[in-house]
């Protein structure tokens, strides 16, 4: 709230924000308007009080950061009572630095911090792993470019699975939302098939507020930083910053309550999807089933899409 107050009355985005952060990760009964604006130093104090663990001055660093991201364009103010906040926290600045690059415009070291932080990274080593060195030569291959026949046919064929299979309902996801199966000139490659299958799984569909709910639900499970796999869909399609090279960049389309409920899901979910399955092992399954397999609860509202 601190950060909120910080130019006036809070914005309807950044208090969503943090009714989301309340309502799903931290699950208090709070009036918002009660809470003081403190100082750094006196948010350090208070927090130190109930507990000296480091682990939530650094949560709640981040928690500042992504707020000041929802209330509209960087700011030097903001970038100022951050800087403080993690003086005063005595943490690792890096969400710090992420503000700085996106107000000063140093989009290509955000770019490249999102891409070596980031889920894209474990999905890209999940799939060599999975499929060696000639996966990354088809993923390179498609990426400029150039048709996949063998992988092609392969995801095609999913088409065919049984109804109600978790194969099939991954080539529906694909046909639905018109995209292009892997190994198609212009179509994903391999390991961006992985991050659709936690849509799949979790069941959430392809708009921008819902691209933001998955990749919270995959925060919930991945074991990385929260942060640095929000942070994707926050420069995506919060900051208008263009990460991926399918999707353009848009400005304020997320929906902050969705986030933090979908990192609320990914958190029962009983291991790490990018990186701890291969698909193709369970495609056959009945989807509910591959569900109850990975403990992945129903999410409770219907997915969205363009």
């Amino acid at each position: 709230m601190t950060v909120a107050r910080l130019h006036g009355k809070p914005s309807e985005r950044a208090l969503a924000g943090i009714r989301g952060i309340r309502d799903h990760l931290l699950n208090v009964d709070l009036d918002l308007t009660s809470l003081p604006s403190l100082e750094p130093e006196a948010i350090a104090a208070a927090i130190r009080c109930c507990d000296s663990d480091p682990e939530w001055r650094e949560r709640i660093l981040r928690g500042m950061t992504l707020i000041a991201m929802f209330d509209g364009p960087p700011s030097p103010e903001a970038l100022e009572l951050l800087e403080q906040t993690a003086t005063a926290f005595q943490v690792d600045p890096r969400p710090v630095n992420s503000y700085r690059n996106v107000m000063e415009g140093h989009l290509l070291a955000l770019r490249f911090d999102i891409m070596r932080r980031g889920f894209i990274r474990q999905a890209l080593e999940a799939t060599i792993k999975a499929g060696g060195f000639s996966v990354l030569t088809a993923t390179l291959k498609v990426l400029s470019g150039h048709e996949d026949r063998a992988m092609r046919e392969r995801f095609e064929g999913l088409k065919s699975y049984p109804a109600g299979s978790f194969g099939k309902a991954y080539a529906d996801f694909i046909e639905i939302n018109q995209f292009d199966f892997p190994g198609t000139p212009g179509g994903p490659p391999p390991p961006v098939f992985r991050h659709d299958c936690c849509h799949v799984l979790g069941g959430y569909g392809t708009t921008a507020a819902e691209e933001g709910a998955v990749v919270g639900f995959q925060a919930g499970f991945e074991g990385l930083d929260p942060f640095d796999v929000i942070l994707f869909v926050m420069a995506e399609f919060e900051l208008g910053i263009g990460v991926s090279p399918f999707i353009p960049g848009e400005w304020h389309q997320l929906d902050p309550d969705r986030i933090f409920a979908g990192l609320d899901h990914g958190s029962h979910v009983s291991c790490n999807l990018i990186k701890d399955i291969n698909p193709w092992t369970h495609f056959a399954d009945p989807l509910e089933d591959v569900r109850q397999r990975f403990s992945i609860p129903a999410r409770g509202r219907a997915p969205e899409y363009p």
